[in-house]
């Protein structure tokens, strides 16, 4: 729920989100809510399933992750997927 009212609060469309999370709880609540997720794993959550994340870093810091930046975030939102 925290998710959809973030969205709406600022006027943007639930599937042009991008998600940070770092547990499968967040993971699924961000699915759930109709956005992309990436996911990095952090000492207390290394060993959750993060199969359902559009993407998974071991390690989001300073510096960045090579791949982690905007224009991979929109990379995320324009992949469409057929089910």
């Amino acid at each position: 729920a925290i998710y959809l009212l973030a969205a709406s609060t600022l006027g943007v469309e639930p599937s042009r989100c991008v998600v940070v999370e770092d547990s499968a709880i967040g993971l699924a609540a961000a699915k759930g809510a109709g956005m992309k997720c990436i996911v990095t794993k952090s000492g207390y959550t290394a060993d959750e399933d993060f199969l359902n994340a559009d993407a998974v870093f071991d390690f989001i810091g300073d510096p960045p992750e090579e791949r982690f930046d905007l224009a991979f975030c929109g990379s995320l939102l324009e992949k469409q997927y057929v089910s």
